[in-house]
C-alpha cells in the first residue's frame, strides 16, 4: 500500500469563494469533454432496505451510506493515498495521535444548511453513545479508550486518538461521516437515545431525509424501488477536472429484485445498467448475450477475488441449553468445519469461479493469509471421530446420531431467502452432514428477519436460532482482519454488534480476549511485516476455535451496458474499488450515453 499523506497542501485562500474539491480525471475512463450530463442509472438490490437511520443501520448496502458524501479524507482508488476531501487541509502531530483539520467551506446539506464542524462532532457523539447502539460504536474507541472529536473553532476540527493508530486515516475517511446537527441534536436533547433510534425509518417521508452526498431520496416504494435525485448543493463544492459540477447524472433508480436469477433476467432484458454475475452459468449467459449483440455492453470477468466473506455461525450464548452447550464445544465446531465440502461449494454453487475460505481475512488480501489455515478442511471421517468423542456414537432408527441421553444431533440452519448462493451452500452442508448422521434442517427467511435474530441480546428465547449463514463486507486495507465490532464481546452495552456467535453478558471463551488483545496490538504496529505476523496469530486462533466457519468466496465479475460510462480505468477494477450497487466506478463520475 502506498504511504498515506500526512500533511496535505492547502488549497488557495486568496479568494473569498470556497475552493471546491476537484475529482481527479484519472478516476474515470472518460475525459470530461466526452461526458453527457443527465439521465438515470438503473441498478438492483436483493432485498428491501431496512432503515434510513445512520445510527442504527447494520445492512450493506444501505441507502443512507449511498447518499453520504464521505468524510474528512478520501482514498484515491488508483494510488491508495488519502486526499483532503471535506477538510481542505490537515496536520498530524509528531506523536501521530492528533489530527487538526480545516473544514472545507461552502459545503451544504441537501436542505441547503451548511455542513459545519459541529456535524462531525454530532456524528462522533451519537455513534459513541452506547444506549443508541450504533454499528459503528466500537470504531470510536481504541481498546475502550475514546477517540476524541472536538470543535476548536468554527472552521477547525481536532481528532485525538488515545494512542498511535495505524488505521487512523481509514477512520478519518470512512467512519467519521458528518451527520446534520440541526436534525439530530434537538431530538437527542429532548428524547435521548430512544429518540435517535426512532428517527428516519424506511417509511419516513423522503423530504425529511437530509444527506450530504451527490444524491438525495426522492421516494421509496417498499418491495419495488428507491428513486434518488440529484442533490442540488453537492455540485457547488464538487467539480470535475474541467470545472463542471458533479454528479453528471440526474438520478439513480435502485429496483428491489429479491432473486439472483431475476436480477440476471433484468440485466439481459436491458432493464438495468450494471450487474455482477455470481456464478459460471450467469457469467456465460452475459457473455453470450454480448457476443451475440443482444446487449451492447462491457464484461470484465475474473476481475479479482472477492472483498467479502460468507460463513456459518452458531448461537453460542450462555443459555445452558443442550444445543448452546453443544455449539459452545470447540470439538463440535471443528467437526462441523470438516463436514463443509468447500470444493463442492466452489464447483456446484459458484460454478468453479471461486475458492474455499478458512479465515475471516478476505481472499483478495491473499498476502495476509498464512499457510496452514485449512487444518479443518473437508474430512468426514475425522469429523465423525470428533462427534463420537462428544458422545454421538450411535444412530437412531432414522439414521441420525444420538447421545446416551437420547439427544438427537439436529439443528436448523438459516440463511436469507434472497440469496441463492448461500442457499446453495446450505444445501451442500445439509447433504454432507446427513452422510455422517447429523440432521440439518434448512430455513430461508427474509434478510431483515435474519439479522433481527442475530441482533437480539442475551436471552436465548430472543436469539431464536441455531445456526445462520451470513456474510460481511467492508473493512480496511491497512490491517484487514475483523474489526472491533466483530471481535469485541457483546451484551454489556460495550459494542460488539457483529460478535454474532456470543451475545451473552460476557466473554465466554479465552480466544475471544486473545483475539481482541492481538487486534489492538496490531492497530498500534506501524511496521508492515510485524503487523502481518499479528494478523497471522489472530487467524490461527480463529482457525483452531472456529467461532465462524468460513465457507467459500466467489471471484467477482462486472458487467454494464455501454449506455453507462465513466467506470474506473481497467487497471483499478477490482473488488476493493467496487460497490455492490454500482460496480467499479465513482458514482459522481458516472454518466449515461445517449
Amino acid at each position: 500500500m502506498k504511504k498515506a499523506l500526512i500533511l496535505a497542501l492547502a488549497l488557495s485562500t486568496g479568494s473569498s469563494l470556497a475552493a471546491p474539491f476537484v475529482v481527479p480525471a484519472a478516476w474515470s475512463s472518460n475525459k470530461p469533454s466526452e461526458v453527457q450530463t443527465g439521465g438515470t442509472l438503473r441498478t438492483v438490490n436483493l432485498q428491501d432496505f431496512k432503515t434510513l437511520n445512520p445510527f442504527v443501520t447494520a445492512e450493506s448496502p444501505n441507502l443512507i451510506d449511498t447518499m453520504a458524501a464521505g468524510s474528512l479524507l478520501i482514498q484515491d482508488p488508483l494510488t491508495d493515498e488519502y486526499l483532503p476531501y471535506m477538510a481542505e487541509k490537515y496536520t498530524q502531530s509528531a506523536d501521530k495521535r492528533t489530527f487538526t483539520f480545516d473544514i472545507r467551506s461552502g459545503m451544504k446539506w441537501s436542505d441547503g444548511k451548511p455542513i459545519t464542524v459541529d456535524d462531525f462532532v454530532t456524528a462522533a457523539t451519537l455513534h459513541s453513545n452506547k444506549d443508541i447502539g450504533s454499528n459503528s460504536y466500537d470504531s470510536f474507541f481504541i481498546n475502550n479508550q475514546p477517540i476524541k472529536v472536538s470543535k476548536v473553532d468554527s472552521n477547525t476540527l481536532k481528532v485525538v486518538f488515545p494512542k498511535p493508530d495505524v488505521t487512523a486515516l481509514e477512520f478519518l475517511s470512512g467512519i467519521l461521516v458528518p451527520q446534520p446537527t440541526h436534525i439530530f441534536m434537538p431530538v437527542f436533547k429532548d428524547k435521548g437515545a430512544k429518540g435517535i433510534k426512532d428517527m428516519w425509518t424506511i417509511s419516513t417521508p423522503a423530504n425529511q431525509i437530509v444527506t450530504s452526498g451527490s444524491f438525495m431520496l426522492d421516494r421509496y416504494v417498499a418491495g419495488e424501488r428507491a428513486i434518488l435525485k440529484k442533490n442540488p448543493y453537492y455540485g457547488e463544492w464538487n467539480k470535475d477536472s474541467a470545472g463542471k459540477s458533479l454528479p453528471y447524472l440526474d438520478g439513480v433508480q435502485i429496483n428491489v429484485v429479491a432473486d439472483a436469477a431475476a436480477q440476471l433476467t433484468q440485466f439481459l432484458a436491458g432493464n438495468t445498467d450494471v450487474y455482477s454475475p455470481d456464478n459460471r452459468d450467469r457469467l456465460a449467459q452475459v457473455k453470450a448475450a454480448m457476443d451475440g449483440k443482444k446487449i451492447d455492453g462491457t464484461l470484465i470477468a475474473n476481475a479479482s477475488a472477492r472483498a467479502s466473506s460468507d460463513f456459518m455461525v452458531f448461537n453460542m450464548d450462555d443459555s445452558n441449553t443442550f444445543k448452546t452447550k453443544l455449539f459452545s464445544n470447540v470439538k463440535f465446531r471443528q467437526a462441523m468445519s470438516m463436514l463443509i465440502n468447500r470444493d463442492a461449494m466452489v464447483d456446484l454453487t459458484l460454478g468453479g469461479l471461486g475458492q474455499p475460505t478458512y479465515t475471516g481475512v478476505y481472499p483478495v488480501y491473499k498476502d495476509w493469509i498464512p499457510a496452514g489455515m485449512d487444518k479443518y478442511k473437508f474430512n468426514p471421517q475425522a469429523a465423525a471421530k470428533l462427534l463420537a468423542a462428544l458422545g454421538f456414537t450411535k444412530k437412531g432408527s432414522d439414521g441420525y446420531l444420538v447421545d446416551k441421553a437420547g439427544n438427537k444431533l439436529e439443528f436448523t440452519l438459516i440463511t436469507n431467502a434472497e440469496n441463492t448462493r448461500r442457499q446453495g451452500f446450505a444445501k451442500i452442508i445439509q447433504d454432507e452432514a446427513k452422510k455422517v448422521g447429523v440432521k440439518i434442517n434448512t430455513s430461508f427467511i427474509a434478510f431483515n428477519q435474519m439479522t433481527g435474530l442475530l441482533d437480539a441480546k442475551s436471552d436465548f428465547s430472543r436469539r431464536g436460532f441455531d445456526a445462520i449463514i451470513i456474510g460481511l463486507v467492508g473493512g480496511g486495507k491497512v490491517f484487514p482482519v475483523s474489526g472491533p465490532n466483530v471481535l469485541e464481546c457483546a451484551g454489556l452495552g460495550d459494542g460488539g454488534n457483529l460478535h454474532m456467535f456470543n451475545q451473552s453478558n460476557k466473554c465466554r471463551f479465552p480466544f475471544e480476549t486473545q483475539e481482541l488483545n492481538l487486534y489492538w496490538k496490531g492497530r498500534a504496529e506501524f511496521n508492515l511485516a510485524a503487523r502481518k505476523a499479528i494478523a497471522a496469530q489472530i487467524q490461527k486462533l480463529e482457525m483452531e476455535n472456529q467461532p465462524t466457519i468460513q465457507l467459500a468466496a466467489q471471484t467477482v465479475h462486472y458487467a454494464w451496458t455501454n449506455r453507462t460510462q465513466g467506470e474506473l480505468p481497467k487497471s483499478a477494477i477490482n473488488s476493493l474499488n467496487a460497490t455492490t450497487l454500482f460496480g467499479p466506478r465513482v458514482l459522481e463520475l458516472t454518466w449515461i450515453k445517449r
